[in-house]
């Protein structure tokens, strides 16, 4: 009997190995990622052109051209600078003299805040300033506030049969505006007047993208009408071919000019 005791007690006991010791259970590390402070530049873009441009209306001439713009974007607001210039050799038909005057300035501003992450409805808030001499224009400035709405087409659809136009955005606007307007050899003007607005952009091939933009104010003897086509060519990730047309209406041009003048332009454009 001793001797079956004896050996029920050696199965059970667990086999350690001679010279071995106890395992230890294995520790378990957390690792804890960095946290990575916000750029001071994030959400930030920006693009800047030089060109040629080529007038026809009230003055022929060619110019020289530059334009800048800075966006920035964040979860439900938006920022936008722009900036354009032309400077132009102008030849006066009634005499046939040349001179060299400043021909455009362009400054605008715009402000959007998004009614929820959607991204489709928002209120805004914008001003410019336009001055174009040699056509008639010292000085409009207008500022006004209204809202607007996104328009996102054949976002992300793979395989659709309109892929050119995948990720398409157009922006419609409508709001009231307060303009100054000094128009030459007449007097200055100020009155409330609604605004209609809009803005386009959509790839029509891997390496070219279309772009137009309009902006329409009434009210008063107030009414005006700029348009802006634009044809962008990929050249690389940040260097691109641009023509571009501009159109400006004045309903109520001063003395000796004409309601329409055009701007055409070539240029070659960076992002950053």
């Amino acid at each position: 009997m001793i001797i079956l005791l004896a050996q029920s007690t050696l199965l059970l006991a667990p086999l350690v190995e001679s010279g071995s010791t106890p395992s230890q259970p294995e520790e378990t590390v957390l690792s804890i990622p960095e946290l990575q402070e916000p750029s001071l530049f994030s959400g930030w873009s920006g693009k800047a052109s030089l060109g040629l441009t080529l007038i026809g209306g009230n003055n022929e001439s060619t110019t020289g051209s530059a334009g800048f713009s800075l966006d920035w974007s964040g979860k439900l607001d938006e920022l936008g600078f722009g900036a354009q210039y032309s400077g132009d050799r102008t030849t006066d038909k009634s005499t046939g003299i040349a001179t060299t005057n400043s021909r455009l300035y362009q400054y605008e501003a715009g402000y959007r805040r998004f009614w929820d992450e959607s991204k489709d409805w928002y209120g805004y808030a914008s001003a410019d300033l336009r001055q174009d001499q040699p056509n008639g224009l010292q000085a409009r400035t207008s500022g006004g506030i209204g809202v607007g709405h996104r328009f996102t087409m054949f976002d992300n659809a793979e395989g659709s049969t309109f892929s050119m136009f995948q990720n398409s955005q157009v922006n419609v606007e409508l709001g009231a505006s307060y303009v100054t307007e000094n128009k030459v050899g007449t007097l200055s003007d100020s009155s409330g007047v609604a605004r209609a607005a809009y803005d386009l952009a959509t790839p029509l091939a891997e390496t070219m993208d279309f772009t137009a933009a309009g902006v329409y104010l009434n009210g008063g003897d107030i009414e005006t009408y700029i348009q802006d086509f634009g044809l962008s060519y990929h050249l690389n990730e940040s260097w691109s071919l641009e023509a571009s047309v501009n159109i400006a209406y004045d309903a109520n041009p001063s003395a000796g000019f004409g309601t329409t003048d055009r701007r055409y332009v070539l240029a070659l454009s960076t992002t950053f």
